[in-house]
């Protein structure tokens, strides 16, 4: 089992973040002062595990900075930039790196790749990499040639109705993935335990695990209890104002 990440890199939601890009229609009203706080009780949540913070400026120009987790993932040993498929948020990455670089050597992922990494679970030994209107097979082929024999590398056809891969599954550890209904036989023909999503939680199915501790995404009450019966002890944090912009806990750092 890979270590518990001790460090997270955040970006606050900056005066753009209503604009942020969102697939609800028609796009629900966000309370910005509330997303702030909602995104400092995030913080505390990962603090109150252990976890240093290393907070960036929020960005005023781009609306979807705060989900750091789409652009950069550090990932053995190494910062891999994606390359985002969408326009609106390929400015992003450039802040994360400057961060990273003095900690990590970076690599780019190259044209004609597209990938956001709220498409990849990382589990032991293994990457899921969604297959999405985010992602495509050729930033897969690319990871493939990165991760070597250190990691196998699959595709996954990301389920009609989900962002990202993340938006329907989490790796909680120990070979037990999360997952909404869709995803749980994928998971289990390769030989994973699976805690499904309670009905009617979907929005549950994104998490954050720090060892035994997972930050969940609160108001989601029994699949954060099928979770403390598993053995994970979990803390619900409020990220309302994120959902309303396709966001999940995951989003929100870039841990290592």
């Amino acid at each position: 089992m890979s270590p518990a990440p001790t460090r997270a890199l955040v970006r606050p939601p900056g005066e753009s973040y209503p604009l942020a890009l969102t697939r609800i229609e028609p796009p629900p009203g966000v309370d910005l002062d509330l997303a702030r706080s909602q995104h400092a009780g995030y913080v505390a949540a990962l603090e109150r595990l252990g976890v240093q913070i290393l907070e960036l400026p929020p960005d005023d120009a781009l609306p979807d900075a705060v989900f750091v987790q789409d652009p950069v993932c550090v990932l053995d040993g190494r910062a891999i930039v994606g390359r985002a498929a969408m326009a609106a948020r390929g400015g992003e990455a450039e802040a994360l790196v400057s961060a990273l670089a003095p900690l990590f050597p970076v690599i780019r992922l190259e044209a004609p790749a597209a990938l956001d990494w709220g498409d990849v679970l990382v589990a032991d030994g293994a990457l899921f990499a969604g297959l999405s209107a985010r992602t495509n097979a050729a930033a897969l082929a690319q990871l493939r040639n990165l991760a070597g024999s250190a990691r196998t590398v699959e595709g996954v056809p990301v389920p009609e109705g989900l962002l990202h891969l993340l938006t329907g599954c989490s790796y909680l550890g120990e070979r037990t993935v999360l997952a909404v209904s869709e995803l749980e036989g994928f998971f289990r023909a390769r030989g994973y335990r699976v805690l499904p999503v309670a009905p009617g939680e979907a929005g549950s199915a994104n998490v954050l695990t720090v060892g035994r501790d997972v930050v969940a995404p609160a108001g989601y009450p029994e699949t954060a209890e099928r979770m403390e019966e598993a053995g994970w002890r979990v803390q619900e944090v409020p990220i309302g104002e994120f959902e309303k912009r396709d966001g999940g806990v995951t989003c929100l750092s870039i841990l290592f």
